[in-house]
C-alpha cells in the first residue's frame, strides 16, 4: 500500500534540502573546483530523483499508457541515477584525500555503471529488473537487487579507500565518511523491505548535506590564497602528535627574494608567486603527505608515515620542481628557496617546540644561500 502522503513530504524535503544547499553555493569547496563538481552533481542527482519519485508513485496503478511510461520511464531514471551517485562519491573521496585511481579502477567502475545502463535499456523492452503488470502496478524482479547491491558496493569501496589511507598514516580529517553512509544505509533497508513508502533519495540528500556541512568547515583550515592547510590545522597535527607520542616527517621552506618580487613586481605577483610555489609542493607531496602555509613565504611539508621517500630525497624533488618552473614559466624572476627537514621525535619528550626545532634546519640552508647572493633581496 502507497502512502502518498508521506512520499510527498520524504521527497519534498529532500527536494527543499538540495535547493538551498544549491542556492547558497554550500557545494563550492575553495580553491578546490574538480571536488566541488562532484559535489554539484551529488545534488543535482538528488534533485532530480526527488522530482521523478512522486510523479512515479503517483502513476503506480493508474490507468492508461500515460501512466505507464511515467512508471516505466521514470522508474529508468531512478536506477540510473545510482550510476551518478556512486562514482560521484568515490571521486569526491579520491579527490579531497588526494589518492589515486589506477586506470584499471577506473575502467572498472565506469564499466559497471554502463553495464546498469545497459541493463536498464533492456529492461524498457524485456522486463528483467522490475515490471509493470496490467493494473499499471509496479513490481520488482531478481535484478532489482542487482542495482541495490552495486550502489552498496561503491559506498562500502569508498569508505574502503578512505579508511585504508588512514591505516597507512595518512592525514586525515573533515570527510564524514559513516556520516554519508549511515542515512543511505537506512533509508535503502527500510524501502527494499518496505514497498510503499519513499526514503531512500530524502536520505541520500542528507547525506549529501552533512558532507556539504563537513567540507564548509575544513575551510577554516584552509589559507585563503593558495588553497593549502594553514597554521591552525599544523596546530592540530602537532597537537596529536605530542598527545600519542608520535613523530613526525616535516620539511620548512621559506622563499627566497620574495620581498624583491613584491617590491619591484607587485604583491600580486608577489600572491601569483605563492600560489605557485604552493602548487608546486603540492605536486611534489602528491598523496605522501599535506602541505601547510606556516606564515607569509614560510611553507611546512609534513610527511606521511608511509610516504616513498626520505626527507632528503623531497628537499631534492622540491627544489627540481622549483628549477623545473622557472624553465617553464614566464616570468621576470625566479623562484627560490631555502628549504631544511628532520624528524621531529614527540615520543620522548612532548614539550618539544616543533617550530624551533624544523626551524633551524631551514635556517642552515638559506645561510648557505646568502653566502652566495646578495642579503639584501630577501
Amino acid at each position: 500500500m502507497i502512502n502518498l502522503q508521506s512520499v510527498y513530504a520524504s521527497n519534498i524535503i529532500g527536494f527543499l534540502l538540495m535547493v538551498v544547499l544549491l542556492l547558497s553555493r554550500g557545494w563550492r569547496i575553495q580553491t578546490k573546483n574538480s571536488e566541488s563538481h562532484s559535489l554539484i552533481m551529488m545534488i543535482l542527482t538528488v534533485i532530480i530523483a526527488c522530482i521523478v519519485d512522486p510523479m512515479v508513485f503517483y502513476s503506480d496503478g493508474k490507468p492508461g499508457i500515460f501512466a505507464r511510461l511515467i512508471i516505466l520511464l521514470g522508474n529508468s531514471i531512478l536506477f540510473s541515477l545510482n550510476a551518478i551517485l556512486g562514482p560521484a562519491y568515490i571521486t569526491l573521496i579520491v579527490k579531497h584525500i588526494n589518492e589515486y585511481q589506477t586506470r584499471r579502477q577506473k575502467i572498472i567502475l565506469y564499466t559497471v555503471c554502463a553495464f546498469e545502463i545497459f541493463v536498464l535499456i533492456i529492461n524498457l523492452f524485456t522486463p528483467i529488473v522490475f515490471g509493470i503488470d496490467e493494473s499499471n502496478r509496479y513490481y520488482r524482479l531478481p535484478l532489482y537487487w542487482m542495482y541495490v547491491v552495486t550502489e552498496a558496493i561503491f559506498l562500502l569501496y569508498g569508505q574502503n579507500v578512505y579508511y585504508a589511507a588512514k591505516r597507512r598514516g595518512r592525514f586525515l580529517s573533515f570527510f564524514p565518511t559513516w556520516q554519508f553512509l549511515v542515512p543511505i544505509a537506512i533509508g535503502m533497508l527500510l524501502q527494499s523491505g518496505l514497498y510503499g513508502i519513499s526514503l531512500i533519495w530524502p536520505c541520500v540528500g542528507v547525506s549529501v548535506c552533512c558532507i556539504a556541512l563537513s567540507l564548509q568547515n575544513e575551510n577554516i583550515y584552509l589559507d585563503k590564497l593558495t588553497g593549502v592547510f594553514n597554521r591552525y590545522y599544523l596546530n592540530e597535527i602537532v597537537d596529536n602528535a605530542k598527545k600519542h607520542g608520535e613523530k613526525l616527517s616535516a620539511l620548512m621552506l621559506d622563499m627566497n627574494n620574495f620581498k624583491q618580487i613584491n617590491d619591484n613586481y607587485s604583491h600580486t605577483e608577489g600572491d601569483n608567486a605563492l600560489i605557485a610555489m604552493a602548487d608546486i609542493l603540492n605536486d611534489v607531496v602528491k598523496n605522501n603527505g599535506i602541505v601547510i602555509r606556516f606564515a607569509g613565504d614560510e611553507f611546512i611539508v609534513i610527511l606521511d608515515k608511509t610516504a616513498t621517500h626520505t626527507i632528503s630525497e623531497y628537499k631534492s624533488f622540491i627544489a627540481d620542481a622549483i628549477d623545473e618552473y622557472n624553465e617553464s614559466a614566464i616570468k621576470p624572476y625566479k623562484l627560490s628557496a631555502a628549504i631544511g627537514g628532520d624528524i621531529i621525535d614527540f615520543t620522548t619528550d612532548e614539550n618539544l617546540d616543533f617550530i624551533s626545532a624544523i626551524d633551524r634546519y631551514m635556517y642552515a640552508d638559506k645561510a648557505g644561500y646568502y653566502e652566495n647572493n646578495n642579503r639584501r633581496k630577501r
